[in-house]
């Protein structure tokens, strides 16, 4: 990385003055585009939780297409089905920032796609780190922070029966302060991209299978308390926050990541946490994505951990990365792998007491 940002956390306060923050210090400086962790809101916002492909894409969806000045997108990959509601933004006069990854894909002819329809579009191709992060703000008090691409398998609209992988967002409105940070690091990162290249390079993705979950997740909405929502960006700083919160499980940690690689130091960290949480009494669970490499299985069962696995015959593969750690609730971007926990632009956003 050749930049270093610096942010100081901002901690809101509950009602009667108790501090809502958890983690590290008020102020550090981080590299690899890591930030602090950020407790906001003065407002009460409301938070809506939605799983892919049941109602994620029509959240998703839904956001860009109610912008009305700004709408700031930092994702790893997104395709046509949303290109098309991002330049019609665009057309409609908002401001358009779209930041992807350089790997080659859906992002290549998604930029072609936006070009010339005013929506500025830039490429991250600070290697080895990637911007694998999905983060979106919309105006100056909405944010959605979640685990799928923008594209019709992860993120399906309108979503209705249609198939795609296990998703899982959070998105947030009336919380200003809180889309500010998500902007800011946004901002970092814009200023270190590039325009998007003549030719894209890497080998494209692997496609999963896909099916439909049954039975469909309606999209959950509550108002939450406004020092509830923690934003984190970067990987060592999503780290940092599962870390921090598994350590004080006493009732439940679950845990849903498409795979893990227990031979990297910080996921060997996050499984011998959630190992002590059910050592501690706690039911502590791993859904995983896909049927895991025979050595990794190993690894986490010998940790005495429950483990399953998605099967898209009976529902669908699973690419969320989430948790619930008793009464809080965190979505996020990060693979549990060396990069998706250490240099990887990643984000995560914890809600608590839902």
């Amino acid at each position: 990385m050749s930049g270093v940002l610096v942010l100081a956390r901002i901690r809101s306060r509950r009602p009667g003055g108790r501090p809502a923050g958890r983690g590290p210090s008020p102020e550090r400086s981080l590299a690899s585009h890591d930030n602090p962790a950020v407790n906001m809101g003065a407002v009460m916002p409301r938070l809506t939780c939605a799983l892919g492909p049941d109602s994620a894409g029509d959240l998703l969806a839904g956001i860009i297409g109610g912008a009305a000045d700004a709408l700031d997108l930092a994702v790893y990959e997104v395709g046509p089905s949303y290109a098309g509601p991002i330049a019609a933004a665009a057309s409609r006069g908002v401001r358009v920032r779209l930041l992807v990854d350089a790997h080659a894909g859906a992002n290549a002819a998604s930029a072609r796609l936006l070009a010339g329809c005013g929506a500025e579009v830039r490429v991250w191709a600070r290697r080895p780190a990637e911007a694998h992060w999905k983060l979106l703000v919309a105006g100056d008090a909405t944010l959605a922070v979640g685990s799928g691409n923008l594209i019709a398998r992860d993120a399906p609209h309108p979503a209705a029966g249609r198939p795609g992988t296990r998703e899982w967002w959070l998105a947030a409105n009336a919380a200003p302060a809180l889309a500010a940070c998500a902007r800011a690091a946004l901002e970092a990162a814009w200023g270190e991209a590039d325009p998007p290249p003549a030719a894209w390079a890497g080998a494209v993705a692997e496609v999963p299978a896909v099916g439909v979950p049954r039975p469909a997740v309606a999209a959950l909405e509550v108002d939450v308390d406004p020092g509830a929502l923690e934003l984190v960006t970067g990987g060592r700083a999503v780290t940092a926050l599962l870390a921090a919160r598994l350590g004080g499980v006493r009732h439940r940690a679950l845990v849903t990541v498409p795979y893990v690689h227990p031979h990297v130091t910080a996921v060997a960290g996050l499984l011998r946490a959630l190992a002590a949480a059910a050592g501690r009494g706690a039911d502590a669970r791993l859904l995983l994505g896909g049927v895991p490499e025979p050595a990794d299985l190993a690894a986490v069962r010998g940790l005495g951990l429950g483990v399953r696995v998605m099967d898209p015959a009976r529902s669908t593969t699973g690419h969320a990365k989430g948790a619930v750690l008793d009464g809080a609730a965190i979505a996020g971007s990060a693979n549990w792998s060396g990069a998706g926990l250490g240099a990887n632009l990643e984000a995560a956003l914890a809600a608590d007491d839902v």
